[in-house]
């Protein structure tokens, strides 16, 4: 078991933050299988700083999925500090601090990946919000900005500053920000950083997509636990795998087309409840990409599903490639 602050987890396997993807609906097929803390999207601080926008329900954290985190990313103390404490007032049970972003208009803003050069400024930030806030709080950082001697320098300064004001843990993406999700993730150090912190709660990031090798990466880094994210999109019984295995269990039957239908309709149904149907069509096609991987024959699958342009032409066609009930 892993305890962070006054949260317990019986398997150390979350869903991470995935901004546009781990809204509530994600997040509650998430809970279903397994997982025992999730993330809602990655949050702009201005953005949930504001009365308005932190009232709205797709901002607000159901009544039965706690416990949930909360990540935020921005480059003022201040704005970063206002918006953990609204969040936490808001019902989000841990605030996450994101320094890792690749995103081109992340980094054109200075936010995300771009703090990985600024670590004097990370850690202002880091106390502010840690004044501002009584709930966990934690970093997700990645192992640099690029592969230059300074930013190596910087993301060990980061790692060493944060420990030393006692975070409560850190995420680390095995990856450089300039390399995006290019190439393998750097696991040796990942491990390297639990070596140096063994105190300090480590979760590690990065290619995290088959049930076993997750299980394999936990073991061989010894770090604390396992932050799932590209993996876990049209995926949610990537967490009831993960903890078969971690029990000693044999891995569960993949998921018959019975249960993927019952999961992809739950999930379309909980998103035309959370958002305007006219646009939910479009926003569910990237989780529909991800769900058809698992069909016998998903290119003719994913093809026709992801065209549907109405509610009406979506449960059409995913009544056609999978046996489900009105």
């Amino acid at each position: 078991m892993l305890k962070i602050g006054n949260i317990t987890l019986e398997i150390p396997v979350v869903q991470a933050p995935l901004s546009g993807y781990s809204d509530r609906a994600m997040r509650a097929l998430a809970l279903e299988y397994g997982a025992e803390l999730t993330y809602a999207g990655l949050m702009l601080d201005t953005s949930a700083s504001h009365p308005r926008v932190i009232k709205k329900i797709t901002f607000q954290p159901g009544p039965d999925e706690h416990p949930v985190g909360a990540q935020i990313h921005g480059t003022n103390p201040a704005t970063m500090a206002r918006a953990a404490r609204m969040l936490q007032d808001a019902g989000y049970d841990l605030i996450d601090l994101n320094f890792a972003c690749p995103a081109r208009k992340v980094l054109a803003r200075g936010r995300g990946g771009a703090m990985m050069g600024k670590p004097e400024l990370v850690i202002e930030i880091y106390r502010r919000v840690r004044e501002s806030v009584k709930c966990p709080l934690g970093v997700k950082i990645r192992t640099g900005f690029d592969d230059s001697q300074q930013s190596k320098d910087n993301f060990w300064q980061i790692c060493q500053s944060v420990v030393a004001e006692g975070v409560d843990y850190i995420t680390v993406h095995g990856r450089v920000v300039s390399q995006k999700y290019r190439g393998k993730a750097d696991w040796e150090t990942i491990k390297q950083v639990k070596q140096k912190f063994p105190q300090t709660i480590i979760f590690g990031s990065g290619d995290l997509f088959e049930p076993y090798d997750c299980v394999g990466k936990l073991k061989s880094s010894g770090i604390d636990g396992l932050s799932v994210a590209r993996g876990a999109i049209g995926n949610p019984w990537i967490f009831r795998d993960i903890k078969a295995i971690m029990q000693g269990k044999p891995l569960p039957a993949k998921p018959d087309l019975a249960e993927q239908g019952r999961i992809i309709k739950k999930h379309i149904d909980m998103i035309f409840a959370l958002y305007y149907k006219g646009k939910s069509v479009g926003y569910f096609r990237k989780f529909a990409a991800k769900y058809c991987l698992l069909h016998p024959e998903r290119k003719k699958a994913a093809s026709e599903i992801m065209v549907a342009k109405t509610p009406a032409e979506l449960y059409s066609s995913l009544k056609k490639w999978y046996p489900i009930e009105d």
